[in-house]
């Protein structure tokens, strides 16, 4: 597929003044060859990181726009709700029942998908604890008619929406397993997360990592965002979804074309001891800060819109089959 033609991005000089002398790419870990808890780095509270200052100056662009001052409304309510203490008396279950329960209560309060893995200790990011051994994640589907519109506020406003939804999910599983005397965590997919959330999502079966950096899911495609639970609750864990993305994803150009700031490579790098898709941190980070969030990589993606992920997965698994 030819590249297509696209304005060069030149950034912010004010934004660029913020920038710390350090490398977002080496604070990720990019070519370092054993596998490491990862670092602070965005997202976290701003003192934790050298990009704190960015993050400061990220929210303070945020526009002045009716549809995104109610989604942002709706969000800070969401946070605010209570979250009861653990009942004195723990109920006991088996692990297929309780895990049963757990899927159940995530879909009925507005999950897409709900998956159990066991935690690992290279996803906790430094400086945080997280003694749980079990995590609960949740994924809930943007729409893909307002995903489409990115970077502009339709997406933005869509992209805090389901931030919303993941962590109301998220939240009504940590009060209902509170309920039952067990111990549970919330954390939605924004905001001081303390444990990386793409890498469990695909160990319990949420999909394969594409180019662009995100989790393509057979089913809702490139759409998805996160949130999770940590708990010591007794679960049974998911399997991984292998059905071969890669098969797609290094012959399509879509995300890599399309990214104004060239933020995305064609080959896969070493990342922390582990060879994978990543998005250069430093060329992402100033158009992401200047647009929204951006989101273009996942609106472009093929496997986003509507009907073309089960095509998609019929044909490669033809192929595998030969």
């Amino acid at each position: 597929m030819p590249k297509s033609p696209k304005t060069e991005f030149i950034p912010n000089p004010e934004q660029m003044a913020l920038m710390p002398d350090v490398s977002g790419n080496d604070i990720n870990g990019l070519g370092e060859t054993e596998v490491r808890r990862s670092s602070p780095i965005y997202w976290q509270a701003p003192e934790l990181t050298p990009f704190g200052p960015l993050m400061t100056w990220f929210y303070a662009q945020v526009p002045d726009d009716e549809r995104m001052k109610a989604v942002q409304q709706h969000r800070a309510e969401t946070m605010a709700m209570e979250i009861p203490p653990v009942a004195p008396v723990q109920q006991e279950r088996p692990a297929e029942e309780w895990t049963s329960l757990i899927k159940k209560i995530g879909k009925e309060n507005g999950a897409d998908i709900v998956g159990i893995t066991r935690m690992r200790p290279e996803w906790v990011i430094e400086t945080f604890d997280v003694p749980q051994k079990t995590v609960i994640m949740v994924a809930v589907a943007m729409d893909y008619e307002e995903l489409k519109t990115a970077p502009d506020i339709p997406a933005a406003v869509e992209v805090i929406r389901q931030y919303d939804r993941g962590h109301r999910v998220s939240r009504a599983l940590t009060r209902w397993i509170h309920a039952q005397g067990w111990e549970a965590t919330s954390f939605g997919g924004s905001g001081n997360v303390p444990i990386l959330l793409i890498p469990p999502a695909l160990a319990c079966g949420f999909g394969e990592l594409g180019k662009h950096g995100s989790i393509i899911n057979r089913d809702f495609g490139s759409t998805l965002r996160l949130a999770a639970v940590v708990t010591d609750l007794p679960l049974i864990t998911d399997e991984a979804d292998i059905f071969h993305v890669d098969d797609f994803c290094m012959k399509c150009k879509a995300c890599e074309n399309a990214c104004p700031p060239d933020a995305i490579g064609s080959a896969k790098q070493m990342v922390r001891g582990v060879t994978k898709w990543y998005v250069n941190f430093d060329k992402c980070l100033p158009f992401f800060n200047e647009n929204m969030g951006c989101a273009i990589c996942l609106a472009v993606c093929p496997w986003s819109r509507p009907g073309v992920p089960e095509n998609l997965v019929r044909k490669i698994a033809k192929k595998h089959k030969k």
